[in-house]
């Protein structure tokens, strides 16, 4: 693949790193005629409050330097909305052998013990977030209180390539349950899915939920209700405690057995054996479910954790974690100019995308939004649409009445495009044709204040084209969200060499404001998504012209465990879509880009894809391919993952952005690539020996 090691990206990762420090304080407290020992965590930097190394040794400490003399009781809790984020991950990364992989694990467990070996009961005061580490913390106590304001407790550290690794697993076992243990450490967890409070009481992680206001008050009055019952008090973890979830000893149940079975077969129907961490955690859960009553063994989990942190799925998850953060806070490229206020909005189009940008600047903004058509009768059914989705979120939960009718009341569609004069910014979201979008331009121009920005909503046409015959081009900039707009987050911002500081200023602001992350691209073809993942296809409709079996071809990318097979992700898009996109790539990289002759035969056929209904090739495509011929599904993955690694070598040699972490960003937020993958050049250089980072992978031992 030749040497691109000179494309690092600033990000890659440093693995030594300052540990973001966690104090623990100490107050005798009485209360209710008991003493209480309150272990609070906070932050020495006023960030959220993390465990690694020299935090456990303050805690281990702090646990160690209680004086019990007189003290019924010790609680741990946090400060402000965060009780423990859970374990320092820079920190967690420097590991770079066996031993110091497993120390993690081992520290963590032998601090949080202390807390659980004390002689008195315990108590974990919910104050706030207590995700990974922090929840094994709480754990670790006898009993548990979570204010009614916290909405994030959970296990993160499967879809971070790794195993809850302090003790989660057999704790929560004895709370719950080995089948709901499952779906909170592996199922929540690969979809990014965190408990409330109420809902965590009700699953019987949390033993009382409290007001926010007053909770450590209500927490004590909580804490001295139960050392007033005398035997519950004594319980001192759920770990060692007889509930009905944590069987004494044997085999699990047959509910449990078919659960865990149905657990592993979606693993395999979505992942297909690519990320480890997720078949490691359900070993551990049905070793733990078999385990009797406060016997569980620590070193299988510690053993399973150390493995994992070493291995490539778990740095890549813990880099694309920390990219999804850090430039979601701090994108790349955005200037220090002042945005221009957005106090109206204009939508042209009332098709399905339009009418997804309607509802998302109307809900997040909460301005005026009008949306224009040629058709009124595609203005109302628009309108309808976004009636119907509001309809759905106060179903849901997610939103009030009063709200959804507020929002739905701010958006309002016509014929004229006059409506528009008033605008702040007008978007545009009509058919991907350069020429109709110059007309729709031209026509829209002289209506606008002078001040008034220009969005358009293309996938892959030029910026500068489109905006050639305008007076004022400086106000133009491509703005290209994802389909469904509201769950993918990414917006792809496009300048030209005549995009004004003003108008870049304010298209970032005003992703900010729609809880978009914005990713700046250069105006070429494809922008980023739309060029890998049309290089993709093309390499997969070219074996197909070429005669190779449609399934294997389709399925050669399964064990990198993607959300989607080639073949699936073309019928989303819709066929004549991608053909288009496809002509659009050719005219501007003919060597690396095909027109597929057997999709222009699909279209033409007013097929819905290559596949049907079971994801198999439909009888109808199959005519429309020439014999199939076998093929090696190692040898198709090679040269689609070759052409990649060749198209985004290519895409950073011309600057189309700023680095590989801006196309592995746009590949999780804009593709739902997932976290194992790195986004993508991460799997790149571990599949192709490409070298887009320095220092992500642990390098393996040395053959003796």
């Amino acid at each position: 693949m030749g040497d691109n090691s000179h494309r690092r990206g600033a990000r890659d990762q440093d693995l030594t790193s300052v540990e973001s420090l966690t104090d623990v304080r100490t107050d005798y407290v009485g209360h209710a005629g008991y003493r209480f020992a309150i272990l609070t965590l906070a932050n020495a930097h006023h960030r959220p409050v993390t465990m690694g190394p020299a935090s456990l040794a303050n805690f281990e400490a702090a646990v160690r330097a209680l004086d019990l003399a007189g003290v019924d009781a010790v609680a741990v809790t946090g400060t402000g909305p965060v009780f423990c984020a859970g374990a320092d991950l820079k920190k967690m990364t420097e590991a770079a052998t066996s031993e110091q992989a497993e120390d993690v694990a081992r520290r963590g467990l032998e601090a949080f013990g202390l807390l659980e070996a004390l002689p008195v009961p315990t108590f974990a005061f919910i104050n706030g977030l207590a995700l990974g580490g922090g929840l094994e913390l709480a754990l670790h106590a006898g009993h548990r209180t979570a204010a009614d304001s916290v909405r994030a407790l959970g296990f993160p550290e499967v879809r971070l390539g790794l195993i809850p690794g302090w003790g989660g697993i057999p704790r929560t076992i004895a709370l719950v349950g080995p089948a709901v243990t499952a779906r909170l450490v592996i199922t929540d967890s690969l979809a990014g899915k965190n408990l409330s409070a109420q809902t965590a009481a009700d699953l019987g992680l949390v033993d009382a939920v409290l007001p926010e206001d007053g909770f450590l008050a209500a927490s004590l009055d909580f804490a001295a209700g139960i050392l007033a019952g005398g035997a519950m008090a004594a319980v001192p973890s759920p770990l060692q405690s007889d509930t009905a979830g944590s069987p004494k000893s044997g085999a699990p149940s047959a509910g449990v057995v078919v659960a865990l079975e149905d657990i592993r077969t979606q693993l395999d129907t979505r992942l297909h054996g690519a990320a480890p961490a997720p078949y490691r955690a359900l070993e551990l859960i049905a070793e733990a479910a078999t385990a009797p009553a406060g016997q569980a063994d620590p070193t299988a989990e510690i053993r399973a954790f150390g493995e994992l942190l070493l291995s490539d799925e778990a740095r890549a998850s813990i880099y694309a974690f920390h990219l999804t953060q850090s430039l979601a806070k701090k994108p790349a490229g955005r200037p220090a100019a002042e945005p221009l206020p957005v106090r109206a909005v204009g939508v042209i189009g009332a098709g399905l995308m339009a009418s997804q940008l309607a509802l998302v600047f109307a809900q997040h903004l909460r301005v005026p939004v009008q949306i224009t058509d040629l058709s009124q009768d595609r203005i109302d059914t628009a309108l309808g649409w976004i009636t119907a989705q509001l309809d759905k979120l106060v179903g849901r939960g997610s939103l009030d009445q009063a709200g959804a009718e507020s929002i739905r009341a701010l958006v309002t569609g016509g014929t004229d495009k006059t409506a528009f004069a008033d605008c702040d910014v007008v978007i545009e979201a009509v058919f991907e044709e350069l020429d109709v979008k110059r007309a729709v331009f031209a026509e829209l121009e002289p209506l606008l204040r002078p001040d008034a920005l220009l969005l358009t909503n293309t996938s892959s046409l030029s910026i500068e084209a489109m905006g050639a015959g305008l007076a004022r081009p400086g106000r133009l900039i491509g703005f290209h969200f994802f389909n469904p707009v509201a769950v993918l987050p990414l917006v792809e911002i496009i300048t030209t060499p005549r995009t004004d500081e003003t108008t870049l200023a304010t298209a970032f602001d005003l992703a900010r404001r729609l809880r978009k992350t914005p990713v700046l691209a250069a105006d070429t073809a494809g922008f980023v998504v739309n060029r890998i993942l049309t290089r993709l296809i093309s390499e997969i409709l070219s074996l197909l012209d070429d005669g190779a079996d449609p399934e294997t071809v389709d399925r050669a990318l399964d064990p990198l465990g993607l959300p989607m097979t080639p073949l699936q992700l073309l019928q989303f898009i819709g066929p004549a879509v991608q053909l288009h996109i496809c002509e659009t790539m050719h005219q501007a990289y003919p060597q690396r880009f095909s027109v597929s002759t057997s999709l222009k035969r699909l279209v033409a056929a007013g097929l819905p894809g290559y596949l049907d209904d079971d994801g198999r090739i439909s009888a109808e495509a199959a005519t429309l391919l020439a014999s199939p011929v076998a093929a090696d599904a190692g040898t198709v993955r090679a040269r689609i993952l070759a052409a990649l690694a060749e198209e985004v070598t290519k895409m950073l040699d011309e600057g189309v952005v700023a680095g590989p972490e801006q196309i592995d960003l746009c590949m999780i937020l804009g593709a739902n690539y997932p976290l194992h993958t790195g986004g993508l050049t991460p799997l790149l250089d571990r599949e192709t020996g490409t070298a887009f980072h320095q220092g992500l992978r642990v390098p393996l031992p040395s053959a003796r």
